[in-house]
């Protein structure tokens, strides 16, 4: 593939004046990087040498190779050989699989309101601080209301909780010349309801929907620690293999347009495939190979009877176990509508004794060559033994996101968590007793960033069929999210 380098863009920027140098990186959700204007890099030079900078990852779109290499900006010229413990930088992984192992340790972004404040500031200072011995992470704090017209069932008709998530890479050993690095995974969520118990009570029972309108949703057993895993890679980064507890949709079914609860559409059946049997919190294995820059493949099996904070080796059973391997296909330009990612997956498990299998499709499509209109959709479907594991038997979603900036000037011009975005849903449920065999949704959701880490989403749903309702066809669902992401 063909990429602009840095050095160009760079020299675009000095062009204006030495004392405005842009040299920091903005990533622009990975797909146009480009210097960053110096009105938005106050937090940024207040804690980091521009040298430093790892720019913050995209999960679901390759990283640029120049966005890579600046990564690796401190090495020295030297010939480097033998290992390094703890390294502030991490080792090589090929651009798909980078997207997915390395954080970044840039977490402020362009705000187009607040764009520099000292929470920013500070948070930045310690995630740089943290990177210079091998730690880069994602932290995301959020507090979220939710509110249900009708109420139905009796239940609940309003919910406020707050929902929080530490997800980081650990490198703690690597080859000097960055072909090859040992790495621990880890990520822990925590939250609790407010007036309400989350395990009892929660938007999804009250309407009795299949798929969780709060996908947000992260409390209910104090800290649990769904992923922790050791990570090897080799061959300078075009293989990795994992080992340890698992949290499966951290690797696969990514989708730049719909992949995070937290700034990307909220309910569920978004964020992931909602029938494939992407397991968490169980003993389990993945690989990951990126022979070229057009194409990956993914596997990864674990166990699927697990629980948080459990022991996963007292619950390894080959009656409860899946299978899921992924197939990734880029396209730099289809069509002329710019660049598209096609993922194949398949699954086989097994659950209750029974052998089941199911296949899926993950679609994310550019709408035009620079434009920040795309597309995605995700589809699949389970045989009944399949279905079991998830509780559904087929699925589509499909929707349009229109990331920032949106134009030269105005909203979501300088602010890259601004977007808005429509969703639809369609769910089959598994065989199960159920009032309603097809449940369907509509979402539309838009995200304001305020200050270099904090936004605001305003989110509306609503649900038609939720396949365990009784006496309503369907629910109006509203929210409101604050999120810091540090």
């Amino acid at each position: 593939m063909k990429y602009p380098t840095i050095l160009t863009l760079l020299a675009a920027a000095t062009c204006a004046t030495a004392q405005e140098t842009a040299d920091y990186l903005d990533t622009a959700y990975g797909r146009a990087p480009h210097p960053m204007s110096p009105r938005h890099t106050g937090s940024l030079r207040a804690a980091m040498l521009a040298e430093e900078q790892s720019p913050a990852r995209h999960p679901g779109i390759f990283t640029l190779r120049d966005v890579i290499q600046r990564s690796y900006a401190r090495i020295s010229e030297e010939v480097l050989t033998g290992w390094e413990w703890f390294p502030s930088t991490p080792q090589h992984f090929a651009p798909y699989l980078d997207s997915l192992f390395v954080p970044g340790n840039t977490c402020v972004q362009p705000s187009n309101i607040v764009k520099q404040d000292a929470l920013s500031t500070g948070a930045q200072f310690i995630k740089s601080r943290l990177s210079r011995i091998g730690l880069q992470y994602n932290l995301t704090l959020s507090a979220n209301y939710t509110g249900i017209h009708p109420h139905s069932n009796g239940g609940r008709n309003d919910f406020a909780s707050t929902n929080n998530s530490f997800a980081g890479t650990w490198y703690l050993l690597k080859k000097s010349d960055n072909s090859q690095g040992l790495f621990l995974s880890i990520e822990a969520d925590w939250g609790h309801g407010f007036n309400f118990n989350e395990r009892k009570s929660s938007a999804q029972s009250t309407i009795g929907s299949l798929s969780n309108p709060q996908g947000s949703l992260r409390g209910g057993n104090g800290v649990f620690i769904p992923h922790l895993a050791l990570g090897y890679s080799a061959f300078n980064g075009k293989w990795v293999g994992m080992v340890g507890t698992i949290d499966t949709s951290s690797y696969l079914d990514q989708n730049i347009y719909a992949a995070d609860w937290n700034g990307n559409l909220t309910n569920s059946a978004f964020g992931s495939n909602p029938c494939l049997p992407l397991e968490w919190a169980n003993w389990g294995y993945l690989t990951a190979w990126q022979p070229n820059d057009k194409f990956y493949a993914m596997y990864a099996t674990t166990g699927c009877n697990g629980g948080v904070n459990r022991n996963p080796f007292r619950y390894i059973s080959s009656n409860a176990w899946v299978h899921i391997a992924e197939l990734g296909y880029m396209v730099e330009d289809f069509l002329g509508l710019g660049e598209g990612t096609y993922r194949f997956q398949y699954t086989i498990t097994r659950n209750k004794g029974e052998t089941g299998s199911g296949a899926a499709f993950n679609i994310q499509q550019q709408l035009g060559r620079g434009s920040r209109l795309g597309f995605f959709s995700r589809c699949g479907v389970m045989d009944n033994d399949a279905a079991s594991v998830s509780n559904v038997r087929a699925a589509v979603t499909a929707g349009l996101v229109l990331q920032a900036p949106f134009s030269s000037s105005g909203w979501g011009s300088a602010a890259n968590n601004d977007q808005l975005a429509f969703g639809f849903l369609w769910e089959r449920a598994a065989e199960s007793p159920h009032r309603h065999k097809d449940e369907y949704g509509l979402e539309l959701s838009a995200v304001v960033q305020i200050t270099p880490t904090f936004f605001l989403q305003p989110d509306i749903q609503y649900i038609f069929n939720p396949v365990h309702q009784t006496d309503h066809s369907g629910e109006l669902v509203m929210q409101l999210q604050g999120v810091f992401r540090f």
